[in-house]
């Protein structure tokens, strides 16, 4: 049985009406995911599922701490996340996506997988520039020492952009 086989909701055998899933997201679903970006995770995801007559209506709410890398610094830090996402499954002939909110699925089918969906609505919730927060004073973080050496190649890089030689040259031009 695979690891992700957990994840599976059948909603065959039920009634139309709401239902609650809860699933737990640690390292171990990561791993299942070929070249994923997180590694290490701590994440709740309640899944409440609203079963009618012709389809399914899926509201993911995700919430925890993703471990990343921190875009300035490069030290790993755990990350908050908190999003909701819904999803819609229509009953039909064949499998396929419709848009990002809407799939439909064959008519026969009696479970639904929605471990693919988890792990893309926990990469959804990341945003792209990843630093770590400011404490209650304003202060970042960030390994204070790389912050250091970064701002001294900061300054020496400014100081090589004063001296260069070909701008010099053109600042003696002068227009009548």
């Amino acid at each position: 049985m695979s690891f992700l086989n957990q994840f599976a909701i059948k909603f065959a055998s039920l009634t139309p009406g709401t239902y609650t899933f809860d699933f737990e997201i640690s390292d171990k679903f990561f791993e299942n995911f070929e070249a994923s970006e997180i590694q290490k995770a701590r994440v709740d995801v309640v899944v409440e599922m609203e079963k009618q007559s012709r389809m399914l209506v899926l509201d993911f709410n995700v919430k925890g701490f993703v471990n990343v890398m921190c875009d300035r610094c490069l030290v790993d830090f755990d990350f908050p996340i908190e999003s909701t996402q819904r999803l819609i499954v229509k009953y039909g002939p064949e499998k396929k996506e419709e848009t990002d909110e809407i799939i439909t699925i064959p008519e026969s089918d009696h479970e639904i997988n929605v471990a693919q969906f988890i792990y893309e609505y926990i990469h959804l919730a990341l945003p792209p520039k990843r630093v770590h927060p400011d404490n209650e004073k304003g202060e970042s973080l960030c390994d204070a020492e790389i912050i250091k050496k970064l701002e001294a190649l900061k300054s020496k890089e400014s100081e090589k952009q004063d001296s260069d030689p070909r701008w010099e040259a053109l600042k003696q031009i002068k227009f009548n």
